[in-house]
């Protein structure tokens, strides 16, 4: 850093142990504008951005310094300003020490008047929203002044299953094996199930949980069972050409039959024998009868077929544990890569912008600050201008109430 020293070789002050630098970030700034003493800032004009430094700065008082060309349009202001005989070349600021230490801050650059565009930190490090093609976030991270890189993710959907589900269900129809979208594999509609569990599946063929099937049955009759006769020699059937109508029970529950004749055998003494086709009241033969002469008395005989019975299933009650299909949402990285400048990154050849970075590589050229801090140096630097008394402008620089009042 070249300060003018002029001054002080003219004036026989000494350099005494300083140190320097530059700022970067508002942070910074804001520290070096908070230092304990007085502000003197000394500008070409007061602009907005200058304003802003004086409201950021709480440690001790300030004062502008103006040429007397800008003077004139701040005549009836509050603001704390003294007039200077002459022109602004560079912006400069001093901060000097007050009490017994002479230790202070000079600043010099066009950052003192005009927005620098730093960040808060010259370093980042956090997680910011994208705007492009996709919805996405990105983990800014790195210097403003060296280079920021984006960790970039994409907001993906994905599906996945849940928990399961229970519901109960009672089919009283023929049932597919269908439920919602999924189907119990392996199901057998004509089997009886007691307690047995079956995985369903979707057609895809993932599994989405598992059944638990009962069925429900009732006995129902299936026709005349040929293959078994039930006799009987007690039964009044076979005594007349007009047949009986008699109950009786085949073995497969009592029922009403009704005998016809359909042969007998008879001579002067009387019939010795009948023969007869037994019927159930649906119509269907169901054996036979017959009758004959025993001794003094008259025999009669039956020979039914009983009827058939089968168990057959007539519902299904289903208990189903079913894994719903569900949404979430997922970040997917996609990779890091280098911020351009305005705050555009460009990823698998799309471009995005991460809002709040758009001044990113966009600072004003040459617009920053300098400074030098060191003990007598700074408040001999700001007396020797004038500014606190000193010889340069000794005389010449006064307030703006003194100005103002002389140009009336």
């Amino acid at each position: 850093m070249r300060w003018t020293v002029g001054v002080f070789l003219a004036l026989g002050v000494g350099m005494a142990q300083t140190t320097s630098g530059s700022l970067s970030d508002l942070s910074g700034l804001r520290s070096v504008l908070n230092a304990p003493g007085e502000l003197h800032l000394v500008v070409p004009q007061i602009t907005p951005w200058a304003l802003r430094l004086r409201e950021w700065r709480t440690a001790g008082p300030t004062t502008f310094y103006i040429p007397q060309s800008e003077a004139r349009k701040y005549c009836g202001s509050t603001l704390p300003i003294r007039v200077l005989p002459g022109g602004v070349k560079e912006p400069v600021g001093f901060i000097v020490g007050q009490g017994g230490t002479l230790e202070g801050i000079a600043l010099r650059g066009l950052g003192l008047i005009y927005d620098p565009g730093w960040a808060e930190n010259d370093r980042i490090a956090l997680w910011m929203g994208l705007s492009g093609p996709r919805a996405g976030r990105a983990w800014v991270e790195g210097s403003w002044t060296g280079g920021l890189t984006a960790r970039v993710e994409f907001q993906v959907t994905e599906r996945y299953l849940g928990d399961p589900v229970t519901t109960s269900y009672l089919f009283n129809h023929v049932w597919d094996g269908r439920i919602q979208d999924v189907r119990a594999q392996g199901y057998d509609p004509y089997r009886v199930y007691s307690g047995e569990s079956l995985t369903l599946v979707e057609a895809s063929g993932t599994a989405r949980g598992d059944c638990t099937l009962r069925s429900r049955t009732a006995l129902v009759e299936a026709g005349v069972d040929t293959g078994r006769t039930t006799t009987s020699a007690k039964v009044a059937c076979c005594g007349g050409d007009g047949g009986a109508t008699f109950s009786f029970d085949p073995g497969s529950g009592v029922e009403t039959f009704r005998s016809v004749q359909t042969s007998k055998q008879c001579g002067w003494l009387g019939c010795t024998r009948r023969d007869y086709v037994i019927y159930d009241l649906q119509g269907r033969s169901r054996g036979y009868g017959v009758g004959w002469q025993c001794g003094w008395g008259w025999c009669q005989e039956v020979g039914i077929h009983p009827l058939r019975y089968e168990t057959r299933k007539t519902g299904e009650e289903v208990t189903a544990r079913i894994r719903p299909w569900l949404e979430r949402v997922v970040w997917q990285p996609q990779g890091t890569f280098p911020v351009e400048p305005g705050g555009f990154v460009r990823v698998n050849g799309e471009v995005y912008q991460i809002p709040g970075l758009e001044g990113y590589g966009k600072r004003p050229q040459g617009v920053g600050i300098e400074w030098i801090r060191g003990e007598p140096f700074v408040s001999n630097l700001a007396i020797a201008t004038g500014l606190m008394g000193g010889q340069v402008y000794r005389g010449q620089v006064m307030s703006l109430q003194e100005y103002c009042a002389d140009v009336r």
